[in-house]
């Protein structure tokens, strides 16, 4: 049994425990646009799944109605293979002509008007979900013609449409105020136990008559039928105030990227940080990332008030956006925290943008942390207690950083005290302690100067 933090089924209190985030250093590009078909931007709207294959990226470019396809040994340096026939010409969820999965397992025949790229598909920000235990173990969700779209396939490179398409059918929410109307097109999805779960972008219309950007939810048992999409979170007075310190009127929540974390949920938070909303079109503004966490993928919070990844963080004062993939990758050693950022502000396409841009730009990055080491529990003087749990191996693995500080765990069994030890003066993923061998033991772990990220009980 392994314990990350936050986490509200194995923890029975804490007092005095502060939830801390990682520090993401600036990182360089790993993949840039390249070629035609991509310009001007490559970004993650998308995901980065780990399977028999390597690493397989899959990245909204171009247009942002293209999703291209990358492939890698090490999850650091990518190529680009060339799998389809393209059609440019054609409508965008049609630049791939469907010439079946078979057919296309070398590479293809190009017909007159047709290009060999590396792009799977055509829709916006895609999610894939890879089970491997399926007969079609790449599923694809993505918004599209009508709505979002589901879609399917044996090899991850060519894909076949759900018949009954548009599986969530579009959602629009007119302010009668702007007399503006506002589409839904944005929607992470994850595998989510034996079933799926998207977080849909919805609105509400402010007390300022404001459309405001939220997150929803809708929840499916096989990838087709979806449920009736429900908000699940709206911004309020502390996002805004986020957005003030940073020269900002108001923010949205511009997507949430949920996934499994220990007992619980991570996300990544799109903030949405609007300094005006365009007469011709969107807000003008700029996205940073934010860690929330969740007991159930129902209730959120931010675990800071601080970016994980703020726009500001490789581009300095002229960073604009920062988008993450569906999910980082947990490799056995580290975090791999795919994102991508641009040299823009959200607005830019829009006939209103008036600021120059020299050479915008949108890359992907990949920021590496320390394995289980989103967030720690940290205290100068606080207390976690464990609710029993069985010690019956004598073994428990602790993630801890104590360097100028200690750790100090109480064994009890029926309220009885067994067993003490004490961690110090360390900074360890895996730092290994004798433990008592009994069932039913509650631990209490008192933090002084330290942060504890983890707990394995073998």
């Amino acid at each position: 049994m392994i314990i990350l933090f936050p986490d509200e089924l194995i923890v029975k209190n804490t007092t005095n425990i502060k939830y801390q985030q990682a520090e993401v250093q600036p990182s360089a590009p790993i993949l840039e646009p390249k070629f035609h078909w991509e310009l001007p931007r490559i970004n993650m709207y998308g995901s980065v799944v780990k399977t028999k294959n390597g690493y397989e990226m899959y990245y909204q470019c171009g247009n942002a109605l293209r999703i291209g396809y990358a492939v890698s040994v090490d999850g650091l340096n990518w190529e680009r293979p060339m799998i389809n026939s393209t059609d440019f010409n054609g409508p965008p969820q049609q630049i791939i002509p469907d010439c079946g999965e078979t057919a296309c397992q070398g590479v293809p025949v190009l017909k007159e008007g047709q290009e060999l790229t590396n792009l799977v598909a055509g829709y916006h920000m895609p999610s894939i979900i890879h089970d491997a235990k399926s007969t079609k173990p790449y599923k694809l969700f993505a918004f599209g013609e009508e709505g979002y779209r589901v879609l399917f396939s044996a090899n991850g490179k060519q894909f076949s449409e759900y018949p009954v398409n548009p599986a969530i059918e579009l959602l629009t929410y007119k302010n009668s105020y702007t007399n503006k109307i506002w589409c839904s097109d944005v929607a992470p999805c994850i595998q989510d136990g034996q079933g799926y779960t998207a977080m849909v972008k919805t609105y509400i219309i402010d007390e300022q008559n404001r459309t405001r950007r939220c997150v929803g939810r809708s929840t499916s048992n096989d990838f087709e039928e979806w449920s009736e999409v429900e908000t699940i979170w709206i911004p309020g007075a502390s996002e805004d105030a986020i957005a003030n310190c940073r020269g900002y009127k108001w923010a949205d929540f511009y997507g949430l990227c949920p996934f499994r974390y220990g007992n619980g949920y991570l996300g990544f938070l799109w903030l949405f940080e609007i300094e005006k909303e365009l007469p011709h079109g969107t807000n003008l503004g700029k996205i940073e990332v934010f860690l929330a966490y969740s007991p159930d993928g129902k209730q959120w919070n931010r675990i800071q008030d601080k970016p994980l990844i703020p726009w500001d963080l490789n581009f300095g004062d002229e960073g604009g956006m920062v988008t993450t993939p569906s999910a980082p990758i947990f490799d056995e050693g580290e975090i791999k925290l795919y994102y991508s950022d641009c040299n823009y502000e959200h607005g830019y396409a829009e006939k209103d943008f008036t600021k120059p841009i020299a050479e915008p730009t949108w890359v992907v990055r990949c920021a590496r942390l320390k394995k289980e080491r989103l967030v720690g529990a940290h205290s100068n003087n606080g207390l976690i207690v464990l609710k029993a749990v069985n010690f019956q191996q004598g073994r428990t693995r602790f993630n801890v950083s104590c360097e100028s500080g200690a750790v100090h765990l109480e064994y009890r069994k029926a309220g009885e005290l067994i067993s003490t030890q004490k961690i110090e003066n360390i900074d360890q993923t895996d730092f290994w302690l004798e433990s008592p061998k009994s069932s039913d033991i509650e631990l209490s772990i008192r933090l002084n100067h330290a942060t504890l990220y983890a707990i394995e009980v073998s």
